[in-house]
């Protein structure tokens, strides 16, 4: 793959896209726009492709996701802490203590290297997590595979539960990404600004996730108070998903796996534990909100707050309420990792 030109290699993963996505739509897929280009770009990658896109790119992706995600915000969301703040934190708990006991475990186990299986399993935050380990003695090769092979298994997972297992909830039609208002000049040009404005300012405020959360909270600030109408059209929006798929996809290079292949088991053994885990704390939060099995679900899994976002947003969810708590979890591993530098720092 590495000796053909780069342009015939883009053609090849845009083609390897279009038959993945439109195989993943026309069984209803959940995420179809997003699973379909991580899977074509896995395959190039693995294979030895040598392209990549510009880095610019995935912050752009990510702005106009978390533009797509604030039109879906509105006063509910505060009505949703309010009412459900003990079993979101019950639930966001049960998550991080589960992260912690299972790269604890995996430590113990000694299949990987000294420091390096506790960053692996934090989720979220998967850039910081690579740095981290990377600081203290962790091999950040290690963490980026553990991290990017997670999120991978989750959207497989996340959407095929939507699909096969959890369906759809009473009263609710399925929709996808594609499947959206038709959107005004004035909506789209406001959704384009706000995502640029709001992935901007999280950039530079350095949120966690920042082109990702600056959006989502500067767009639902103005979506709840009316101030403005946020839209975009469906091949903006797929676009985006794209380039977050490939983006994923693509880090899946052979000379790493073939450095990692005997560790991939006991990765993915973690990732399933950890699957485990948020089916564990799903059902504890729909039993406890009433929310749907499909909702407490991806609210509570374990994959980046991007990904699950996409996957949320082409089924029949409730978005809002996933985001909180996806937000919620990715705060709580920031500030966990924070308190795990401070304790191996004195160690």
């Amino acid at each position: 793959m590495s000796s053909l030109p780069i342009p015939l290699q883009w053609c090849l993963l845009a083609v390897a896209t279009l038959l993945f996505t439109a195989l993943f739509t026309s069984v209803a897929l959940p995420g179809a726009v997003l699973l379909g280009p991580m899977c074509a770009a896995v395959i190039l990658g693995v294979r030895g492709s040598t392209i990549e896109l510009p880095k610019r790119s995935l912050w752009l992706a990510q702005a106009l996701t978390g533009g797509v995600v604030a039109r879906s915000l509105d006063a509910s969301i505060l009505h949703d802490v309010a009412l459900h703040w003990f079993p979101m934190l019950m639930a966001l708990a049960t998550m991080m203590a589960g992260a912690v006991l299972v790269g604890w475990l995996l430590e113990r186990s000694g299949r990987l290297p000294v420091g390096t299986a506790l960053w692996g399993t934090m989720p979220g935050a998967a850039p910081a997590m690579i740095a981290m380990a990377g600081d203290f003695g962790g091999d950040p090769r290690f963490v980026a595979v553990m991290q990017y092979l997670r999120v991978v298994v989750v959207v497989v997972l996340a959407s095929l539960a939507c699909h096969f297992l959890l369906g759809t909830p009473p009263g609710l039609a399925p929709a996808t990404p594609l499947a959206v208002p038709a959107a005004t000049p004035v909506s789209t040009l406001a959704l384009v600004a706000v995502a640029l404005l709001g992935g901007w300012l999280g950039t530079v405020l350095r949120l966690p996730a920042g082109p990702l959360l600056g959006p989502i909270l500067l767009g639902g600030t103005l979506n709840m108070s009316g101030f403005v109408a946020l839209d975009a059209p469906s091949w903006l929006i797929a676009v985006a998903f794209t380039i977050i798929g490939w983006t994923t996809g693509l880090r899946f290079r052979r000379e790493l796996l073939r450095d990692l292949v005997a560790s991939v088991p006991v990765m993915l053994l973690s990732t399933f534990g950890l699957v485990a885990l948020s089916v564990g704390s799903a059902w504890m939060l729909s039993a406890l909100t009433g929310k749907d099995p499909l909702t407490a679900y991806l609210a509570t899994s374990p994959g980046g707050l991007d990904s699950v976002t996409v996957v949320a947003l082409g089924s029949a969810a409730d978005v809002p309420f996933i985001l909180t708590l996806q937000t919620l979890r990715l705060f709580g591993t920031i500030l966990l990792s924070v308190l795990l530098v401070r304790v191996l720092r004195r160690s």
